[in-house]
């Protein structure tokens, strides 16, 4: 991968390194490898093994706090760093008064592994060359991913009915994590000139949507197409035959998606304006408004990490997930968790816009993507989640004509 040349869209970034992939240090070198590696096996890796993510994040983590104490930092964080800290520093404090402590110990596990996972990747993703190889590793991820899927649908193996995923993940994160990819494939076939691996993130593009398809997936069909939206975007200073061309695959391509996914994953993805309109969201509107009303008894405070089960339950509503990464995160840790978390988004968003027009397009997209993705999923605890959010913290700050020191 780090003899691919692609589009230079910016020369002197403030990155030591800026065009190696593996510096020379073998401990460098091994840290880089796994934590790609971890990247590739996260979408997917669980269903050949699960926990086989988690021993590739493992080593890792183990091989970039060895290159830190060798090597030390090159302390090029932002704002960003700084708010993620604050935010799961406040999800510990809310334990003190969370009223299921066994629960709120799980995800105060998880919180933790959240924030060495955003500062392995701030650590080793360190220049452009090793951010295009992270987004690489994830479309890889997200190819083989797609090939899981389509082949549980080719031996009818549901994940839910007439619904087909990946073995030991959750059907509504798989097809999240499958459209985060979309964008991604479009950023990459632009900018690689290497015509192979242009190709082969065009073609995952399909592929992805048809995955999506497969999953019946309603919020992952919304974020593809804003993934679409982007990669249309990218092609609107083609020829007008190269721009006609692409409108005729386009409609083709749908086309071909109807006509070999199963008639019900397409009814239950078109169903999603009457959902919205005429239904209950699966009955997600029950919950949102079941945690309101816990939120209201603890405004400030919430009612304490983990305790959003337990809330609900008086209610009768026997779900431990708000099914909205924003409304959870409010009855959980109160106004003060989710002003954090957005802090955390406006953070993101300051870097961004002082980003060269290109790449603010796409980040833009990005960040579109992942938050749209949790208005109706609460995924704020999955690590694919803040591989995102980390990445766009990366590369925003590598493009970036601001320099705020943290």
């Amino acid at each position: 991968m780090g003899n691919f040349n692609h589009t230079n869209v910016q020369e002197d970034l403030p990155i030591s390194n800026q065009n190696r992939l593996f510096a020379p240090s073998i401990i460098n070198k091994a840290a880089i490898f796994t934590t790609l590696l971890f990247i590739f096996l996260v979408p997917w890796g669980d269903s050949i093994y699960d926990g086989m993510p988690r021993l590739a994040a493992t080593a890792a983590l183990g091989l970039a706090s060895l290159q830190l104490l060798v090597h030390g930092t090159h302390r090029n964080y932002s704002l960003f760093h700084f708010i993620v800290i604050l935010y799961f520093g406040w999800q510990l404090i809310s334990m003190v008064w969370t009223p299921d402590i066994a629960w709120a110990e799980g995800v105060a596990n998880t919180s933790v592994q959240l924030i060495f996972l955003v500062l392995l990747f701030s650590l080793v993703i360190d220049n452009r060359m090793r951010l295009i190889a992270a987004y690489q590793a994830y479309v890889f991820a997200i190819i083989v991913a797609s090939g899981i899927v389509i082949n549980s649908f080719l031996s009818g193996e549901e994940s839910g009915y007439l619904r087909y995923g990946i073995q030991n993940l959750t059907i509504d994160a798989v097809g999240v994590f499958l459209a985060i990819a979309i964008p991604l494939e479009a950023y990459l076939a632009k900018y690689y000139q290497h015509k192979i691996m242009k190709i082969i993130n065009l073609v995952a593009i399909p592929l992805t949507f048809y995955a999506i398809f497969l999953t019946a997936t309603r919020t992952a069909f919304i974020v593809g197409i804003i993934g679409l939206l982007y990669w249309a975007f990218t092609q609107r200073k083609a020829s007008l035959i190269a721009k006609s061309l692409i409108g005729i695959g386009m409609v083709v391509a749908l086309a071909a998606i109807l006509a070999i996914a199963p008639k019900s994953s397409v009814d239950r993805i078109l169903s999603t304006g009457e959902s919205i309109t005429e239904g209950t969201l699966n009955y997600r509107s029950v919950i949102w408004g079941g945690s309101i009303e816990q939120w209201k008894e603890s405004p400030i405070t919430g009612v304490g990490l983990g305790g959003l089960g337990y809330a609900l339950s008086k209610q009768s509503v026997q779900y431990r997930g708000a099914h909205n990464s924003f409304i959870h995160i409010l009855t959980e840790t109160g106004l003060i968790g989710l002003i954090l978390f957005l802090a955390m988004h406006i953070s993101l968003l300051i870097f961004i816009l002082h980003s060269p027009f290109e790449e603010k397009a796409f980040l833009l997209a990005l960040l579109m993507v992942i938050m749209v993705s949790q208005l109706s999923t609460h995924l704020q605890t999955e690590k694919i989640t803040w591989f995102v959010y980390t990445m766009l913290a990366i590369h925003s700050k590598m493009l970036s004509n601001i320099r705020p020191k943290f």
